[in-house]
C-alpha cells in the first residue's frame, strides 16, 4: 500500500529570532541575509529528517546551495563557516549538511489528517455559534414551564394585566364614563379575576362596567362584573366594592 502523501511545516517559536545565536547572526554584517540563507536550508531539509544532499551519491556544495536557495555565493560560503561555528548546522562525514534544529522544529501531517482537521473545525465552530447562552436557555424552559402550568391551571392563554394608560386610551376611545383609575385598583386587587374565573378579556370588562353605566344612569359609578356558572353576566354596582378591593390591596 502507497504510503500517505504528507507535507511539513516549520514550528518557529515567539522568541526565535531573540535566541543569542540569532541575534548574533542578524547583528553580523549581511546579518539578515545569514538568516534568510539558514530559513531557506530549514524548509529545504524538513521532509529529509534534517539531512540536505543533492541525491544519495552527490551531496551538496556552496555553489549547489547558491543555486537552490538563491544566494549569493559570498554569503554562503560565509554564512556556512559562522553556522558551524555556532553549532547550527553539522557537516557530516560523508559531506551531508544536517540541520541540528530540524526535529525540533517540524511539523507534519497528511493530507487526509488535514482535511478531518479542518472538518471537525467547521463543525465545532457551527455547534457554537448555533448554542444560544445558557442563561437564555435556562430562562426561556422556565418560561415555558410557567406558562404550561397556567393553561393547565386555568385553561385560558396566558393574561397580560393593562397599564392604567391602555385602560384610559380605551375608555377615551369608546367615551364612556368608566373609571380608569377605579377599574385597575378593583382588578389588581382581585388577583384579575371574574368572579372565581382568571379574566380572559380585560376590554369586555370595560365595556361591561360601560353598560352598566348606562343603564343606571350615573357616571363614574363604581362597577365590576362576574360571570357564574352559567356563563351569563352578572352585573354588580355599590360603593361598598371599591372599598373592599382597595383594602384587599393594601392588606
Amino acid at each position: 500500500m502507497a504510503e500517505r502523501q504528507k507535507y511539513y511545516w516549520l514550528k518557529l517559536k515567539r522568541d526565535f529570532f531573540k535566541r543569542h545565536d540569532m541575534r548574533i547572526v542578524e547583528g553580523m554584517q549581511n546579518g539578515k541575509d545569514y538568516v534568510l540563507f539558514y530559513l531557506k536550508m530549514l524548509v529545504e531539509s524538513i521532509d529529509h529528517n534534517g539531512k540536505l544532499r543533492f541525491n544519495e551519491t552527490i551531496p551538496y556544495n556552496e555553489q549547489m546551495l547558491s543555486v537552490i536557495t538563491n544566494t549569493n555565493i559570498d554569503i554562503v560560503r560565509s554564512a556556512m563557516k559562522l553556522f558551524i561555528e555556532l553549532q547550527m548546522i553539522e557537516v557530516l562525514d560523508d559531506a551531508t549538511i544536517y540541520m541540528i534544529e530540524v526535529q525540533k522544529l517540524t511539523g507534519t501531517e497528511t493530507i487526509w489528517a488535514e482535511k478531518k482537521r479542518l472538518y471537525r473545525g467547521k463543525e465545532n465552530a457551527k455547534r457554537t455559534l448555533s448554542l444560544p447562552c445558557p442563561t437564555v436557555v435556562r430562562q426561556e424552559k422556565e418560561l415555558e414551564k410557567e406558562i404550561e402550568l397556567e393553561k393547565k391551571s386555568t385553561g385560558t392563554k396566558r393574561f397580560k394585566a393593562p397599564c392604567l394608560d391602555e385602560v384610559k386610551s380605551y375608555c377615551t376611545e369608546r367615551k364612556n364614563h368608566v373609571d380608569a383609575d377605579k377599574f385597575i385598583d378593583y382588578y389588581t386587587a382581585n388577583g384579575w379575576k371574574v368572579g372565581k374565573n382568571p379574566m380572559k378579556d380585560w376590554k369586555a370588562a370595560i365595556r361591561t362596567w360601560e353598560k352598566n353605566s348606562i343603564s343606571s344612569g350615573k357616571k363614574n359609578n363604581f362597577q365590576s362584573y362576574d360571570q357564574g356558572e352559567t356563563g351569563e353576566e352578572q352585573i354588580y354596582t355599590g360603593p361598598d366594592l371599591l372599598k373592599e378591593a382597595r383594602e384587599k390591596r393594601n392588606a
